[in-house]
């Protein structure tokens, strides 16, 4: 009987060793770190990206912890802050600047739109990312878009969807091409020509306007008395 209580304290404590760990390693394993910067050690580890400058707004000299060098710094402190980007009045005609990590934002007055508030909103922009595909008309209150032959106006009364796969200036797609030449050839646009002299010699470049007329400079159209064109060419 001794001898059977002895081999289950045995069994006993062998289990507790397998099965459980210590409070230190316990505690480790479900113990939520807080931020670094709320701990005494801060001062000595190396600065963090994330805790520093992203988490919240930093200071210059927070942001010179992590990095290694002052160009680096600045490279980023310049993208990152830029000294209070409302500062040099960026939002135009009159619109309102919000800094914010890492840039503004403008809230602009009614009729004016886009990132810096730069466009009236009957105004055409061809610079920007939401004016007109193809051809664009000012109005009293918007502008109007247009499109070429070929083509017609999308849902969002911008942009230009080709009707055919034949579209002047509607580029081919490449996903069958299999050789590197058809594939540099593919890249040449349908509109532009290329003039070329009696020894087939390329020498002026244009624009075709339609299957019988080309637009090219004057001085181009008299280098030579006789030239051909080739179309789709660079």
């Amino acid at each position: 009987m001794l001898g059977r209580i002895s081999l289950l304290k045995g069994f006993i404590l062998s289990c507790h060793v397998s099965v459980f760990i210590s409070a230190d390693d316990a505690n480790e394993v479900i113990k939520r770190y807080r931020r670094a910067s709320s701990l005494l050690l801060e001062e000595v580890l190396q600065g963090s990206l994330e805790r520093e400058c992203l988490e919240e707004r930093c200071t210059q000299e927070e942001a010179r912890e992590v990095f290694e060098n002052d160009e680096m710094l600045k490279m980023f402190w310049d993208n990152y802050y830029g000294g209070q980007r409302c500062s040099s009045n960026p939002c135009q005609n009159d619109g309102v600047c919000e800094d914010s990590i890492r840039g503004y934002t403008c809230t602009c007055t009614e009729g004016y739109e886009g990132e810096d508030c730069a466009f009236a909103k009957n105004e055409c922009r061809h610079q920007g990312k939401e004016g007109c595909h193809h051809f664009c008309y000012p109005g009293t209150d918007s502008y109007r878009c247009s499109c070429a032959d070929g083509y017609e106006l999308g849902k969002d009364k911008k942009q230009c969807i080709a009707l055919d796969k034949c579209a002047c200036g509607r580029l081919q797609d490449t996903d069958n091409l299999i050789s590197e030449t058809l594939r540099k050839r593919d890249k040449h646009f349908p509109w532009q020509v290329l003039l070329l002299n009696s020894e087939g010699k390329g020498f002026c470049g244009g624009v075709l306007l339609k299957s019988n007329f080309v637009l090219t400079t004057a001085e181009c159209a008299l280098l030579h008395s006789h030239f051909e064109i080739r179309v789709g060419a660079w």
